[in-house]
């Protein structure tokens, strides 16, 4: 695979050109492509005859390689499967489609231990049945020092590091501030914020919403609900349709969002390869 070290308007159209083709897998690298982020990260394409016939991408999130990727053919797996094998770099979080994730383990010789996530879309039908909870503030992050402080502990409680460097990379401050920049969402109850949400990426049709954590002290109160139903709301007034992904194993949770309307799209995977 070809390494770009710098994305032309020329090339920036063609890349945009093959993820759109399936957009709603493809929200969170179209973001990065569209919104011009002066650190992309890593991307890798292969052509064929002019045309590309597959995409790698991958950045460093603080805790992993977060990795994503798209073909139009198997060549252009087989090309994608090369490269990862080269690069050989520890933590490569692999993203995708459960079967084309698969495909992947397979070559690089790993079985899957993850339990797959559940790809949802919200239904714009049932955005009518959404009762947002008064008794809730609801807010964008600042990049105040408190709501720095207040990202930097929620994230740590997501993404659970396990050591001292894991955890100054994901609560990196140049970091957390480029995640605000796409969005990032306070729930408060009595004054206290006690849950956030962030934005992830979006395109012309979808925004993803990631990272959904209400403290453990105040779970069970039906934040996680409300919070979500903030987010939508604000995404449909974009005109966009939210998205997002679940644990197959989080029962809970996925039985409050599909009571909100989120519908199964697609098993999707997040794998660590190595």
């Amino acid at each position: 695979m070809k390494y770009i070290s710098e994305i032309t308007d020329e090339l920036r159209v063609r890349v945009l050109e093959c993820l759109y083709e399936d957009e709603l897998f493809n929200v969170f690298l179209i973001h990065f492509i569209e919104s011009q982020i002066e650190d992309i990260g890593e991307l890798y394409i292969t052509e064929s005859y002019d045309s590309i016939n597959s995409i790698l991408h991958m950045k460093f999130d603080g805790n992993s390689y977060f990795t994503s990727f798209y073909y139009r053919n198997e060549e252009g797996l087989n090309e994608i499967i090369k490269q990862l094998k080269k690069l050989n770099y520890s933590r490569i979080l692999l993203s995708g489609k459960m079967k084309d994730v698969s495909k992947v383990l397979d070559c690089v010789g790993k079985n899957k231990v993850s339990a797959p996530d559940i790809y949802y879309k919200f239904d714009i039908n049932k955005h009518k049945n959404l009762t947002l909870q008064q008794v809730c503030n609801f807010r964008i992050a600042t990049d105040s020092k408190e709501d720095l402080n207040i990202i930097s502990k929620f994230m740590i409680g997501f993404f659970e590091p396990t050591t001292q460097q894991e955890t100054a990379d994901l609560i990196n401050t140049k970091k957390l501030l480029e995640d605000l920049k796409v969005g990032i969402y306070f729930i408060e109850y009595n004054e206290q914020v006690v849950g956030m949400a962030r934005i992830s990426g979006k395109t012309k049709k979808y925004v993803d919403i990631t990272t959904v954590y209400i403290d453990p002290q105040n779970r069970g109160k039906g934040f996680s609900k409300s919070l979500m139903e903030h987010m939508v709301q604000i995404i449909i007034s974009e005109n966009k349709i939210p998205v997002m992904q679940a644990s197959s194993l989080n029962i809970i949770a996925r039985k409050t969002y599909e009571s909100l309307g989120f519908v199964k799209e697609d098993d999707y995977l997040f794998e660590f390869i190595s």
